[in-house]
């Protein structure tokens, strides 16, 4: 049990290791800026459908 068991974890570090393609520094930037970006505009178109949905709910509720 315990042989197995090291085996398995010498073939997950070896996949990890050799098998695996890691981004280089540039594509690591470059994609994480993306997503700050995206992740920015998302909260923004968010946050100005529920603005324009409380105004209406607001002026809805006021004729009660």
């Amino acid at each position: 049990m315990k042989t197995r068991l090291a085996q398995l974890w010498k073939e997950y570090v070896t996949e990890w290791r050799e098998k695996v393609e890691w981004p280089s520094f540039p594509q690591l930037v470059s994609t994480t800026i993306a997503v700050l970006v995206g992740s920015l505009l998302l909260a923004i178109v968010i946050g100005l459908i529920d603005l324009l949905f409380s105004t209406i709910m607001r002026g809805v509720y006021s004729l009660f």
